[in-house]
């Protein structure tokens, strides 16, 4: 029996918010919370689901999926038919459902693991056999946080792994070639929750570190990109991405002009964070004091220029201000992540930052009524966190 533990990071966008949506640069990185996979084959003709944080327990007979499926391969990558196939599928939930109900989270996670499970076994070549999965994620869902990414990273991962181990091809790490299948495959997938995804999300959370996206082209993953300490911010202020970016168009519409200059602001403010954090990542290969001092306080002030960028975009929040104006007293910079209006914000923190003083932020933000987490952004992407075991 084959059993193996997969991770993948959630993701924070650093620089480029509504304005990637007008082809302006974006740059993303991994955020090291992660979602945790734990697959293990089992002798009893069942699969076994289990994902703790959208309260949702499965048992499906073998028979019964295989008896569903079976006939449709081969679909010639037509994901469209297997989408609906895998849709109807789940409709039958009742005929197998231990801890499962209509709610769209449930649904849509049903639906990317069998879809993502079925798309492989035939892309791979191996028969489906019975096998006990449990998901769980130490980030928040439907945050903005990549966790959706993060899950359909853990997932193809996972399945692509069992079909390698099935072939008997024993490895403990991804390859780049495996990365780009997982990335290929996280992508469609991303495509059931979210309808048409950027590519971002699912790039940051299999190839970790950090990547520079615009509109309309390849997602670059970056090379050589430091690993960053930061406090990660709920202001628990919930918000509508939709409505925030029809917030921002209307503006546009009325102020052409101004509101493409901001915009373009914000381009180069991205475009000079990438070059700043190139050379962060140069002062500590070389271990410069003076040079990395110098280039992280250069690109807290470019944070303090996104944030008020954005604030004049009217997509900050008041709460978002205050968590700012905590981090400029003590000489950091903070600025919200994703489509502002409430939702997370990050504060970068230096390397040497002492634990005393973050503890004395977070009481602080705490104070407040925020939620804090201290972590970290630029971690390794998808992982096989433990090695396969083989039992007789």
């Amino acid at each position: 029996m084959v059993q193996f533990e997969i991770s993948a990071p959630g993701k924070v966008i650093l620089h480029g918010e509504h304005a990637v949506v007008y082809g302006k640069t974006a740059l993303a990185a991994s955020l090291n919370l992660r979602t945790k996979l734990q697959f293990r084959e089992l002798d009893s003709n069942v699969i076994q689901i289990e994902c703790p944080d959208v309260h949702m327990s499965l048992s499906i007979p073998l028979d019964v999926f295989l008896e569903y499926f079976q006939p449709s391969y081969p679909f010639n990558e037509n994901t469209d038919r297997l989408l609906d196939q895998v849709e109807h599928f789940v409709t039958l939930k009742k005929d197998f459902s231990d801890t499962y109900s209509s709610a769209r989270q449930q649904k849509l996670s049903l639906q990317a693991l069998l879809y993502l499970l079925v798309y492989i076994a035939y892309e791979e070549q191996i028969q489906i056999k019975s096998f006990s999965i449990r998901l769980y994620t130490e980030l928040t869902v439907g945050a903005g946080l990549g966790s959706s990414a993060s899950f359909a990273v853990c997932l193809a991962a996972c399945f692509l792994h069992w079909a390698r181990l099935l072939k008997g091809d024993v490895h403990d790490t991804f390859d780049e070639d495996d990365l780009e299948k997982i990335s290929k495959y996280a992508l469609n997938c991303e495509r059931i929750m979210h309808g048409s995804p950027s590519g971002i999300d699912n790039s940051v959370c299999t190839y970790g570190g950090m990547i520079e996206f615009r509109r309309g082209e390849p997602v670059n993953v970056l090379p050589n990109m430091p690993s960053m300490k930061i406090l990660l911010v709920n202001t628990e202020v919930s918000r509508n991405t939709k409505d925030l970016v029809e917030r921002v168009t209307r503006l546009r519409e009325i102020y052409p002009a101004v509101i493409d200059s901001i915009f373009d602001s914000i381009d180069a403010v991205s475009r000079t964070a990438l070059q700043v954090l190139g050379e962060i990542h140069d002062a500590q290969t070389t271990n410069d004091a003076a040079l990395l001092d110098s280039r992280y306080k250069k690109l807290f002030s470019l944070i303090h220029m996104n944030q008020g960028l954005l604030s004049t975009l009217d997509v900050s929040h008041s709460k978002l201000d205050i968590i700012c104006s905590v981090a400029r007293n003590y000489s950091f910079a903070g600025k919200l992540t994703g489509a502002g209006g409430g939702g997370y914000a990050y504060i970068l923190l230096l390397p040497d930052t002492e634990s005393e003083l973050i503890t004395h932020l977070s009481e602080l933000l705490e104070k407040e009524r925020f939620s804090v987490r201290t972590t970290s952004l630029g971690c390794n992407g998808v992982t096989i966190e433990r090695s396969v075991k083989i039992q007789d």
